[in-house]
């Protein structure tokens, strides 16, 4: 029986719609879902089968539509201090809109008689203890009362209150309800870890779990934004079906084999151009003699280059299709400044950052070779790198 099991995160929950679109590609389907905080408003929804709905809600939700208010500036450190203002003067922020949009979205019909058994974790804080609360012990009427406490995300929030009680966020208890899901007979588990705070528990029992969570930089916690929202969606879509071996890649995603296809076309300029500058360092000759380690370096300097020339991390590339954007990410870097940064006298003081990649690139094309084999002892990542552009850019 496969369970769903959902984190918490705040506004990094949007990812979790990524992942729901990408389950839904590869037709698995599920019994039971547990989530903690955003994680139980995304499983409501899950159990219901409202995916558009869950789409369409992320990609309207920001700070001003749940709060009326919006930080001085667009910066997660604004927006912290705009959460410690409201704790301050407030208790924390007024979830009334929260509330709304669950009771807009989470229709009691269809959630109690979809055969999917659902899950949630609050923390009562009045009797300081964790509840854990499967759907048919959540009535009707305090549905919505009880997601709003699994996802009362204490300070930042407003506690809630049900029957005198105060509930805080159920990440206080468990941010990964996994041994929920396994008291609900579930025998085999996909996790979404959003790797936001929250308390975490060890399994209790051995069985095949999938682990799917964030590649990529995704929303702090607290900043709610559209934008951001369509990113994380986008990145948990392209994480689940790289965990499902559908997609491959890092931080990066390609296509299943396209890096294999890749490192094919360009190994031997890529060995040829290493052999050359790296003549006295034999340690380098023995990885690429390998042909799975220089694979593997292929794949790292793949990730490693396209991070230095900001390439879009959100799309699905083909090798062709990532050299294609690659040349266009260099081209514009060209157009808008300079490469020259560093000058002879200046070389001592050179760190590791895009300029010195270029910098190192640019004296590949104008044939300056020793130049580049005076760098190869303290800075060989970097070298590489720059080997790695120049073929990828230059050799068809």
């Amino acid at each position: 029986m496969r369970a769903i099991v959902l984190s918490g995160g705040g506004a990094k929950g949007s990812y979790q719609v990524g992942v729901w679109k990408a389950l839904k590609r590869l037709h698995l389907s599920y019994s039971i879902v547990t989530g903690t905080s955003v994680g139980a408003l995304n499983g409501a929804l899950m159990v219901q089968k409202d995916y558009r709905i869950a789409k369409k809600l992320w990609k309207t939700l920001n700070l001003e539509y749940l709060f009326h208010q919006t930080p001085k500036k667009k910066n997660n450190l604004e927006v912290f201090k705009l959460y410690q203002e409201n704790f301050f003067k407030n208790g924390g922020m007024d979830t009334t809109k929260i509330e709304e949009i669950i009771q807009n979205t989470i229709h009691p019909k269809k959630f109690y008689h979809s055969k999917i058994n659902y899950g949630l974790v609050t923390y009562n804080l009045t009797n300081r203890k964790a509840e854990q609360l499967e759907k048919a012990e959540i009535p009707e009427e305090k549905l919505t009362d009880y997601l709003m406490a699994s996802a009362t995300c204490y300070p930042a929030f407003q506690m809630k209150t049900i029957e005198d009680k105060k509930y805080i966020d159920g990440g206080f208890s468990d941010n990964i309800p996994m041994n929920l899901a396994l008291s609900m007979g579930a025998t085999e588990l996909i996790v979404v870890d959003l790797k936001a705070p929250g308390k975490k528990k060890k399994i209790k029992e051995k069985v095949p779990i999938t682990y799917i969570t964030p590649h990529n930089a995704i929303s702090f916690f607290l900043n709610f934004d559209e934008e951001e929202a369509k990113r994380n969606m986008k990145f948990g879509y392209n994480d689940t079906l790289k965990a499902f071996q559908k997609l491959e890649g890092d931080v990066f995603t390609f296509r299943k084999n396209a890096l294999k296809k890749g490192f094919q076309i360009y190994k031997d300029s890529l060995e040829e151009m290493i052999e050359k500058c790296f003549r006295k360092r034999k340690n380098t000759f023995k990885q690429i003699r390998d042909p799975k380690k220089f694979q593997a370096l292929f794949n790292q300097l793949t990730e490693e280059v396209g991070k230095i020339l900001n390439m879009d991390e959100t799309k699905i590339y083909r090798f062709s299709s990532y050299r294609k954007n690659l040349k266009i990410c260099l081209s514009k870097i060209k157009e808008k400044e300079e490469i020259h940064l560093f000058k002879e006298k200046n070389e001592h003081k050179i760190v590791h950052n895009k300029w010195f990649i270029l910098y190192l690139y640019q004296n590949i094309e104008q044939g300056n070779w020793n130049k580049i084999q005076s760098f190869t002892t303290l800075f060989q990542q970097d070298v590489l790198r720059a080997l790695y552009l120049y073929v990828v850019i230059h050799h068809v």
